[in-house]
């Protein structure tokens, strides 16, 4: 359940608080409700949508799996209660001073089980926060070095979530690392030419959506040429392996769920060859131009079984699909060369020459096949295809007809769709819990529309003065947000009001507020202190890295950091930091 409370007016910029309604989680995380008559923040605040006359009553929203455990819970502390009264009955006092016993002793087994209740609210509330790839267990105070270990090339190491486990990959070899003592629980020996999954791709700036790789799926490759060797190998959260060797010209790449993605061209991989370019430097292919199909499929790393494949047929390529540039920097026909794909959560977007494709990793096409127009004529689609953290998905508007990219559809675990006016923001991070909604940025505002079961693509608020360009984290009911001014925003997530504000200076951007999101290298939060890894100079000049801890409850600097390692691998395994220094790995709390 929620309660409405007065806004804290100790925000920067925050609206009259007799006119704003703002939500204090007890039960579930809040989601937008109008007030007892229907107001709204007055001036610039967010609009209400207006009723839908014509619906009826829904079914009431089935509770989440989180709130069930809670309600088990409190139905179990409810029932020792109970029992304890009855006993206690069975035998009550006849004099006064047996009396006043028993009424402190109700009194005390009312306040004990009061405690009992909220002591496992906040026990499955930290557990909600740590079963995501930002959770940290406290950040309240500066972290300090743990641990270290040394790596002769440290930038060139991934760390890997694995279930309670920290994975280095590194040095020719994986170790198995406690995310607490940084004690070393085990080590593979690989080859130096490795790659481990399935990874985030840390210091990059992007939704935190990536779950723990179980299995390690690590792929390696040896030699050159006709004496080049693949092999790939499956590392468990104990350390125990299987390897088995791989085609040599096999293009692959580790998955979720033990997986290894693989990718066959038609007739098998083609020879660069140059392309026509006119006057003005612009390439083109060859005329009546035909490529090759694409198959895409996922099968398991340990034993080679195929769980799924489907064929990408070609279609009318554009130039630049099918084009890369050689040593020399002239432009060259290459199919191989130009195939990509991007891996967000369980959603898989594929691009290369002519083709193009969205998966989950189960096999499901998320794009229409027989759909001419999707891909489009120019055979890219033109909006990406996401997951978002409840286990939805994010894709664009088949029925769309203009040129302009497609609006964003959220398609909700349950099968229905939330057509959207604009494009979603998935959050860098959260605190595990469904707030029940979604952030939309819509031409240069942002929006609020309902993913619950009883009013799905309901508009809930929308806030013409908020551009949002991204979402670094909701939590707790608050939703932090980045602007075109280089800003960062908390909002009120019920209804789109300010809370506080932190200045591009704050952050060190300056005059380059223009490249604030690039200048952020990630989000990470206790539910009450959100992390922000930030650029110590976003001009470049100065390499460095500075730690920015927010209180998300006023915006106030809890405390800060300054490094002066340039790498920005910062990874949260099990609530604890593991960062990438110029030495090694580092363990932080």
């Amino acid at each position: 359940m929620t309660e409405r409370t007065q806004q804290d007016d100790t925000g920067n910029g925050t609206p009259d608080p007799s006119k704003v309604q703002t939500f204090e989680l007890i039960d579930e995380v809040p989601r937008a409700s109008d007030g007892p008559d229907g107001e709204v923040p007055d001036g610039d605040g967010p609009a209400a949508p207006e009723p839908d006359a014509e619906a009826g009553e829904q079914a009431p929203r089935e509770p989440g799996r989180a709130a069930l455990a809670l309600a088990n819970a409190r139905a179990a502390v409810g029932r020792n209660v109970r029992r304890g009264g009855s006993a206690v009955r069975r035998r009550l006092p006849t004099t006064r001073r047996g009396k006043v016993l028993l009424v402190g002793g109700a009194v005390s087994v009312v306040v004990l089980a009061v405690a009992a209740g909220v002591l496992v609210d906040a026990r499955l509330r930290e557990q909600a926060l740590l079963a995501t790839p930002a959770g940290v267990r406290n950040l309240e105070v500066r972290p300090t070095e743990q641990w270290s270990i040394d790596l002769e090339n440290p930038i060139g190491s991934t760390l890997v979530e694995m279930p309670g486990v920290l994975a280095i990959a590194g040095d020719a070899k994986v170790q198995g690392v406690d995310p607490a003592s940084g004690e070393v629980l085990w080590t593979v020996d690989l080859e130096e030419d490795l790659s481990c999954g399935p990874s985030a791709l840390l210091g990059m700036g992007e939704p935190s959506t990536q779950e723990p790789a179980d299995p390690l799926v690590c792929v390696t490759s040896s030699g050159e040429g006709d004496e080049r060797e693949q092999r790939v190998t499956v590392i468990e959260a104990d350390g125990a392996t299987r390897s088995r060797e791989l085609d040599p010209g096999a293009d692959v790449a580790p998955v979720a769920g033990g997986g290894l993605l693989h990718f066959e061209i038609a007739g098998g991989t083609t020879e660069q060859r140059p392309v026509v370019v006119d006057k003005l430097g612009v390439p083109h292919l060859p005329k009546a131009f035909v490529g090759p199909d694409l198959t895409v499929g996922v099968e398991d790393a340990a034993t080679g079984t195929e769980r799924w494949s489907d064929t990408l047929t070609f279609g009318a390529p554009r130039p630049d699909s099918c084009i890369t540039y050689d040593e020399a920097g002239a432009p060259v026909l290459d199919v191989a060369g130009a195939l990509s794909w991007d891996l967000h959560g369980d959603v898989l977007e594929v691009q290369g020459c002519g083709v193009s494709g969205a998966f989950r990793l189960d096999g499901t096409r998320l794009d229409d096949p027989k759909d001419s127009e999707d891909p489009p004529a120019d055979g890219v689609d033109t909006a990406s295809f996401l997951s978002l953290p409840d286990g939805a998905w994010v894709g664009p508007d088949t029925a769309a007809t203009d040129a302009a990219p497609a609006n964003d559809v959220v398609h909700l675990p349950d099968g229905a769709a939330v057509e959207l006016d604009g494009h979603v923001l998935v959050p860098w991070a959260t605190d595990g819990r469904d707030p029940g909604l979604v952030l939309e940025r819509v031409g240069v505002r942002t929006q609020a529309r309902s993913t619950s079961d009883d009013d799905a693509g309901a508009l809930l608020w929308s806030a013409p003065q908020l551009r949002a360009t991204t979402l670094l984290a909701e939590v707790s009911g608050t939703a932090v947000v980045l602007d075109e001014q280089g800003v960062v925003r908390a909002i009120d997530l019920g209804t789109g009001a300010d809370r506080w504000t932190l200045s591009p200076e704050t952050l060190s951007f300056g005059d380059m507020a223009w490249a604030a999101e690039s200048s952020i290298f990630g989000a990470y939060t206790d539910g009450d202190t959100l992390l922000l890894p930030v650029s110590a100079d976003p001009s470049g000049e100065v390499s460095g890295l500075r730690l920015l801890a927010v209180d998300l409850r006023d915006g106030s600097v809890r405390w800060e950091h300054e490094q002066e390692t340039p790498y920005t691998q910062l990874i949260s395994v099990d609530g604890h930091l593991a960062q990438v220094t110029q030495h090694g790995v580092v363990g932080l709390g």
